[in-house]
């Protein structure tokens, strides 16, 4: 049998060995599957624990010996199986990315869940801008906060001395945000009820991150672009222009 089939399932070059070993020999101890696979003994017992992780070998008690068997070859395909979902899992995100050559192309990144918000607060004060641009409806984000990280990360913003613009709608939370002027290192102007819209944008070091106030968990594209980034900057700038104090 070929050790480089097996370790396209997933194994080691010595956990193959080992693995192939202990199916030739039934029950055995360390040392008789360090000799048969050739592995040194040194190595034998690292191996012997990777392998009884992915549940390719047992442990058994044999008088005061300890006599390792290995299981079902089937037990393969489960790892297999594993390796293909763990694949799948981050599939969307190696997708996001895969343009990342082209500098001409938009890099997209989508974020999902209380994981993908806290994943967005903590790239931008990772990028830390010298100025964060937000055109929000604090209102419909307000269901995706977590007000407790959101001060957190409000006190780390300032610290940073990273300055927000925000334009807003008029509200009791706005207003009393606005209020705090230098204090909170923003400056918030008000939009027009009339044009009211229910997502969130932040503009800052080339990216524009677009979050989702409707749907029911938290849902963002974060896109990296310059052309765009400059497009949405003078967008809000044109707005800031107009919008109320």
């Amino acid at each position: 049998m070929s050790i480089e089939t097996i370790k396209q399932l997933g194994l080691s070059d010595n956990e193959a060995k080992v693995y192939v070993a202990s199916l030739e020999l039934g029950q055995a101890t360390v040392q008789e599957l360090g000799k048969k696979a050739k592995v040194k003994r040194t190595t034998v017992y690292t191996t012997i624990e990777g392998l009884k992780e992915k549940g390719l070998l047992a442990e058994t008690k044999k008088g005061k010996k300890t006599l390792f068997i290995a299981q079902n070859p089937e037990a393969l395909l489960a790892i297999s199986e594993k390796r293909l979902a763990e694949i799948k899992k981050v599939l969307p995100e190696l997708k996001s990315i895969y343009n990342a050559g082209d500098k001409e192309k938009p890099k997209l990144k989508f974020f999902e869940g209380k994981e993908g918000y806290l994943a967005v607060y903590k790239n931008i004060l990772k990028e830390n801008p010298k100025e964060l641009l937000a055109i929000s409806s604090y209102e419909s984000w307000l269901k995706h906060v977590d007000l407790e990280f959101e001060e957190k990360w409000t006190q780390q913003r300032i610290k940073q001395g990273m300055f927000l613009r925000w334009l807003d709608f008029k509200t009791k939370a706005t207003a009393k945000r606005a209020k705090e002027g230098k204090k909170g290192l923003r400056e918030i102007r008000f939009l027009p009820d009339k044009f009211a819209f229910s997502s969130t944008i932040f503009i800052y070091e080339g990216k524009i991150g677009l979050m989702s106030g409707k749907a029911k968990d938290f849902m963002a594209v974060i896109i990296e672009n310059q052309e765009f980034y400059q497009t949405f900057k003078q967008f809000f700038e044109m707005l800031f222009l107009f919008a109320k104090s």
